[in-house]
C-alpha cells in the first residue's frame, strides 16, 4: 500500500491552533516563516540587527495571536508586524550610514563563478533598491518579487488601497529601469544570463498604472 503523507495544515490553521494555545503551531510557523521574514527585514531597513527583530517579530505576533482572525492570510499578518518593528528601529538608531543597512544574506556554500556573478549583480540590485527606493516603494518591490504577494495583500501590510500598491509598484519600477539597464548590458558583455532580479524588473506587465 502506497504511503500518503499526512495533511500539511495551512498557516491560517496553524495560526489559529497557536491562537488556541498550541506551542508547537507556533513552532511549526516561526519555522516556516523565520528566513523569509529575515531576509525582508535585512533589506528593508534592518540591517546587522535583522536577528533581534525577527525574534522581536516572532515575540510581538505571538503576543498579539489573539487579534489574528481568519480567513486574512497570516503572512501579511505577520509581514505587517515585521515592518512595523523595522521602522521604530530605524526611527530609534537613525545612525545608520547610507548602505550599512543592505549587507546581504551570506551564501557558505561554494558556487560556480557564473552563479557567483549572477548573485553579485541580484545583491547590487536590491543594494541600490534600497538606496534610492522609499521605504514604502523597497517593502511593496520585496513583498511583490520575492514573497510573491499580490497587491491586495501588500495593501493590508502597508496601509493602503490595492490600487495605491499597483502605483507605487509601478513608480518604483520606472525608478529602477536606468540603473537595471547596466546590470543586463554587463550580463551580455561577459557572456552569462542576467541575475533574475534583472529580468523581473525590466519586463513586468502587471506593472502598469491601474485606472481608479
Amino acid at each position: 500500500m502506497p504511503y500518503e503523507p499526512a495533511d500539511v495544515p495551512s498557516d491560517e490553521e496553524l495560526a489559529c491552533r497557536a491562537r488556541r494555545g498550541c506551542a508547537g503551531s507556533f513552532e511549526q510557523l516561526v519555522r516556516r516563516y523565520q528566513t523569509p521574514v529575515l531576509h525582508f527585514l535585512r533589506r528593508c531597513g534592518g540591517g546587522p540587527d535583522a536577528e533581534d527583530l525577527l525574534q522581536e517579530t516572532f515575540v510581538r505576533a505571538y503576543a498579539n495571536l489573539d487579534r489574528y482572525r481568519e480567513p486574512r492570510r497570516f503572512a501579511p499578518w505577520l509581514f505587517t508586524i515585521a515592518r512595523r518593528i523595522g521602522i521604530n528601529h530605524y526611527r530609534r538608531t537613525r545612525r545608520t550610514e547610507d548602505g550599512e543597512s543592505l549587507d546581504g544574506v551570506a551564501s557558505g556554500m561554494p558556487s560556480p563563478a557564473e552563479i557567483v556573478a549572477e548573485e553579485e549583480d541580484r545583491q547590487e540590485l536590491w543594494g541600490m533598491a534600497a538606496r534610492i527606493l522609499s521605504e514604502e516603494e523597497m517593502t511593496a518591490v520585496w513583498l511583490h518579487y520575492v514573497e510573491d504577494m499580490p497587491a491586495r495583500e501588500i495593501a493590508a501590510v502597508l496601509g493602503r488601497s490595492w490600487v495605491g500598491v499597483k502605483t507605487l509598484l509601478f513608480r518604483a519600477r520606472r525608478r529602477l529601469l536606468p540603473l537595471v539597464e547596466p546590470l543586463r548590458s554587463r550580463s551580455r558583455t561577459e557572456d552569462r544570463p542576467a541575475a533574475s532580479g534583472t529580468n523581473m524588473l525590466l519586463g513586468v506587465p502587471d506593472l502598469e498604472v491601474p485606472h481608479a
